[in-house]
């Protein structure tokens, strides 16, 4: 049996369902590989794709601390990483030590990986659209403690054996593959989902910022649009409010993915794996771009030029602004579905390093 190890940052979801894709990926062409997942990400997120792993909840990767959905706490990431960096060297010794055996580590964007394979002469495979040093800079004109994690950060990533990056990407480094967006495939056909929701043919708005918690819009505003059905999923208990909006637990078996595919159209933060997943359905989408996280811009470029989507702010989101650009959008044809997955490419370039 191949084994691998994968890295995985815990900054919101989408890092983990790119990896997720990947493996899911590999597997189809490496059936017997098995994958060690080093992440605090919660282990349910991959136990609904994934058969062939084991999971190691491990800190290694901070990122950046959110306040919410929509907005960072720098001096909170500031104080994590003081506290984080530099790395333990009996804690990269371990490490290391738990990934003898491995063909190689996969970092997403998780640089303890590519640190602790060095240590244990495994290749290291770094996936990313962006890296921490290019999210940190911009924040040290204010924040000049962050410096010498810049430095730390930009070291360590140069030091990968192999670097992927994929579409939307944010800044274009040397490389050795590039590929277009990575997604999880969606499973259920037809109307499977609308019919499970009782829809009844309404459109199907879909509200989510990710998996990371969200205030509500003004859900008045929202009863009186009797033709929309809005599902918003991320929340502690499943209830129904009035005829037409749907809380959704976080933990219904109903698989996001699908979920985004039935939608009509999506409103969302401008978020990784939820633009990705809307690009894999050709699901219109009304972006929520966030001035204060430079990954925001890229994604919410490629939402507007490439899946004909838009950008909205969050003060136009909290105030019911984008109801009117939600009947816009759901005026306009639907995009084109993706054509190919980048997790495909991917496993096909790791499967030949098996």
């Amino acid at each position: 049996m191949k084994e691998v190890a994968c890295f995985i940052s815990p900054h919101g979801f989408g890092h983990a369902t790119r990896v997720i894709a990947v493996l899911e990926a590999l597997r189809r062409l490496q059936p017997a590989c098995h994958a060690h997942l080093f992440t605090t990400v919660p282990e349910p997120l991959f136990a609904g794709t994934l058969t062939n792993y084991s999971y190691h909840r491990e800190l290694v990767d901070i990122g950046v601390v959110q306040s919410s959905a929509l907005t960072v706490d720098i001096p909170a990431t500031c104080r994590r990483l003081d506290d984080f960096l530099p790395y333990s060297a009996d804690r990269l010794v371990e490490l290391a030590s738990r990934c003898a055996g491995c063909a190689f580590i996969l970092c997403d964007i998780a640089p303890m990986g590519i640190a602790a394979g060095r240590l244990a002469g495994i290749p290291s495979i770094l996936v990313e659209n962006f890296t921490w040093d290019w999210i940190y800079a911009p924040y040290s004109r204010q924040y000049p403690e962050l410096q010498p994690h810049i430095q730390f950060f930009g070291s360590l990533f140069r030091q990968a054996d192999y670097r992927i990056q994929t579409e939307p990407l944010c800044n274009v480094s040397p490389r050795d593959m590039a590929c277009g967006p990575i997604f999880r495939r969606t499973r259920a056909t037809g109307d499977h989902i609308p019919a499970r929701l009782n829809v009844r043919g309404k459109k199907l708005i879909l509200l989510t910022m990710g998996g990371i918690s969200q205030d509500l819009p003004d859900l008045s505003g929202l009863e009186q649009q009797s033709d929309l059905f809005f599902v918003i999923p991320g929340r502690q208990d499943a209830v129904q409010i009035g005829k037409n909006i749907l809380l959704l637990n976080r933990d219904s078996d109903l698989y996001h993915p699908d979920l985004i595919a039935a939608a009509d159209l999506v409103v969302c933060k401008a978020g990784y794996s939820t633009v990705a997943e809307c690009y894999q359905a050709g699901t219109r989408v009304v972006a929520i771009g966030r001035d204060d996280f430079p990954e925001s811009q890229t994604l919410q470029r490629y939402v507007e030029k490439v899946m004909g989507g838009i950008s909205i702010s969050p003060e136009v989101y909290g105030n019911g602004g984008w109801l009117p650009l939600v009947r816009e959008q759901l005026s306009q044809p639907r995009p084109s579905p993706a054509k190919e997955n980048g997790a495909d490419k991917v496993a096909a370039f790791l499967s030949g390093l098996l």
